[in-house]
């Protein structure tokens, strides 16, 4: 099948910077609620582990069984939203709403076999959502600022699902108990879902002329290069991120830091993280991706290290974390930026999707789990940090083998090979 340049002007790709913003917002308050949702119960591990009598292990299982049902309805999802061109919208909703309600029963488990079937149903409903939010912003971005934009939807995911969301939730525990705070931050998910509906203008093409994806053009998602690659960039940035992100914050608890301590720590992390994934992908719109992921990479090695070097001097670990302004924009860039721009547009949320797939999969998976069965036989959550802060270094390697898909220095890469269409180019 081929797209003309004439269909493409049609899409959102060429829509004014007005559109492009409003979408952008929407897509940043959305993506927050999805993380907000699946990780915020990390905040509440002590309180819920000590309530349910959960080890290490289990807790950790509780994160990584969401990321398998995550993976795997995340790419079921997109591979249909591509193949019938592209028209996200109502999934969006539909995932929102869902798995909102699912987020709203925890509180409700009884055990630990209740709560791991609710935190699978919640991985599964979340599942198609940020590859479709991220395909719909790829779409609707022009070139030379993609990168910031996509970057700007990963913020979300952090400021509220990371930065926010230790107040949100220890606040919410603190005052009312664990159990009655999942049903209150589960209406957020129901307001942007509305939001979503209302203003959200549909970012498929329409009639006869709808690109529709052959099944035999999913072949392309892997003809390039850098799409293996950075599904091993993507398989070590999500495990070493979710693996970190689960345990850290019981790591403070049980090196005697207070909980309003730990909770500055991690709500300042949180803002740099999410300033980082703004930033750097901004940077690579001008600099390439090649360098800012290296520079990232090496950055997100850092932040475990930095934990627990300075555990008990605040001061310094918070000025330790600086070096987040860079890791922020490891997963932007090697999840969505780099495969977005190594496919067909029409194949985005399927490269999407594909690197969530496996990197949940495996990634998100083993980190929490290696990490736990580690802390268990060392009887220190620190051995696991370290580890979260060695597994980096594969994606500094993957940043030194991919090719350069920045639009703006297209002109210095090398050109790719037919069968090698950028993001900016249609089937054919």
């Amino acid at each position: 099948m081929s797209v003309s340049s004439s269909s493409r002007g049609r899409d959102l790709g060429d829509t004014g910077a007005d559109r492009q913003n409003t979408l952008v917002l929407i897509m940043f308050f959305a993506a927050g609620i999805v993380f907000l949702d699946r990780f915020g119960i990390t905040f509440l591990f002590p309180q819920i582990g000590g309530d349910l009598h959960l080890n290490h292990s289990q807790l950790g299982s509780l994160v990584s069984v969401t990321a398998v049902a995550w993976a795997i309805s995340s790419l079921i999802f997109s591979v249909l939203s591509d193949r019938f061109g592209g028209r996200t919208k109502w999934m969006i909703v539909g995932s929102l709403v869902l798995f909102s309600s699912a987020v709203g029963l925890i509180g409700l488990a009884p055990n630990y076999g209740t709560m791991l079937l609710l935190r699978a149903v919640i991985g599964f409903c979340e599942g198609p959502a940020l590859p479709l939010i991220q395909g719909a912003v790829a779409r609707a971005s022009s070139p030379g600022r993609r990168g910031r934009n996509m970057g700007v939807v990963i913020a979300g995911t952090l400021l509220i699902g990371s930065a926010l969301a230790p107040g949100i939730m220890i606040g919410l525990a603190s005052a009312l108990g664990w159990r009655l705070a999942f049903p209150l931050v589960a209406i957020p998910g129901i307001v942007v879902a509305v939001l979503v509906a209302v203003l959200m203008r549909e970012d498929g093409s329409s009639g006869a002329d709808a690109p529709r994806v052959k099944a035999r053009d999913f072949r392309l998602v892997l003809a390039n290069r850098n799409v293996p690659l950075a599904l091993v960039g993507t398989t070590v940035c999500i495990g070493a991120n979710i693996g970190f992100g689960t345990f850290a914050p019981t790591y403070l608890s049980e090196e005697g830091i207070s909980r309003g301590t730990a909770t500055l720590v991690l709500t300042v992390y949180g803002c740099i993280i999410a300033l980082g994934s703004v930033i750097t992908p901004a940077v690579s719109d001008r600099v390439g991706r090649k360098p800012a992921l290296f520079a990232a990479a090496v950055c997100s090695g850092l932040v475990p290290v930095f934990f627990v070097l300075f555990a008990h001097s605040v001061p310094l670990l918070l000025a330790s974390l600086l070096v987040g302004l860079m890791a922020g924009g490891s997963l932007t860039l090697v999840t969505y930026v780099i495969p977005g721009e190594s496919v067909p547009r029409e194949l985005m949320a399927t490269a999407f999707a594909l690197q969530i797939a496996v990197g949940e999969t495996i990634g998100g998976a083993l980190g929490p789990q290696l990490g736990g069965a580690i802390a268990d036989a060392t009887g220190s959550l620190s051995n696991a940090l370290l580890l979260y802060g060695a597994a980096p270094v594969l994606l500094a390697v993957v940043a030194l083998l991919i090719r350069e898909t920045a639009p703006r220095l297209g002109e210095k890469a090398p050109a790719p090979a037919a069968h090698e269409a950028s993001g900016e180019a249609a089937l054919s």
